[in-house]
């Protein structure tokens, strides 16, 4: 199955790692008697930000980040969950706010991206 970004770039993707996105869920099951629903159009999500999105799910299935535990043990994140995730959102801050609403816009749960 494909993604499709805000730009018409497709991304394919396992089905099970795009129904970490309750929002692809909803549109699969919607469509649940057509087979042959390939592609998820995700107007809001820049193509950047829906490649991101994709790596951290991917990732996520193989190895589930550490529950983040309140308050904060340290402000350094890789001292509170996985050094892959810690790198994950070492990026610029426009890119993580922007991440952010992507996984907001997808409801994808559990996430902190």
């Amino acid at each position: 199955m494909g993604l499709i970004s805000k730009e018409g770039d497709t991304f394919p993707v396992d089905i099970e790692v795009a129904k970490m996105s309750e929002l692809v869920r909803g549109m699969l099951e919607e469509d649940a008697d057509e087979e042959d629903t390939t592609e998820i159009p995700l107007p809001n999500v820049k193509a950047q930000v829906l490649k991101k999105v994709i790596e951290f799910c991917k990732h996520h299935k193989s190895e589930p980040m550490t529950e983040i535990e309140k308050p904060l043990k340290s402000p350094v994140m890789a001292e509170v969950v996985q050094k892959w995730y810690a790198d994950f959102v070492n990026v610029e801050q426009v890119l993580l706010f922007e991440l952010i609403l992507a996984a907001n816009y997808m409801d994808i749960k559990p996430c902190w991206i």
